[in-house]
């Protein structure tokens, strides 16, 4: 039987990009709450404040209050440096010696990790 290959629409996107471990992690090293952590992962999925308040039922006015948090919290002013504080921090607990979260570089077992040991300049 030949293999099917996955619908384009139904590739990961969003919050599904990374783990459940992963976010737990991601959530513990940045001292995000429950609630901050679903939020965040509702702007993964690219939802806005009133889809946020409808899909946990909240105020809109609630959800912008947690963003403001958010923001302060992590030294972001905008939702794409939220991502990307929150990328970074996946990264940065791939790469620690204590690393939590397996690497993300499939060559990493090798030594020949792209993000471990990046190639000289010449």
């Amino acid at each position: 039987m030949a293999k099917t290959r996955p619908n384009s629409r139904h590739k990961l996107r969003g919050a599904a990009l990374l783990s459940d471990r992963a976010w737990h992690e991601i959530a513990r090293t940045l001292d995000i709450t429950k609630r901050e952590l679903q939020i965040v992962q509702a702007v993964f999925d690219n939802q806005h404040e009133t889809e946020i308040a409808k899909r946990f039922k909240l105020s809109p006015h609630t959800v912008h209050m947690h963003m403001n948090r958010l923001f302060k919290k992590l030294n972001v002013t905008s939702r794409t440096e939220l991502v990307l504080r929150i990328m970074q921090e996946m990264v940065a607990l791939t790469l620690s010696e204590t690393a939590v979260l397996p690497p993300i570089c499939p060559r990493h077992h090798t030594g020949k990790c792209c993000l471990h040991n990046p190639p000289a300049n010449t």
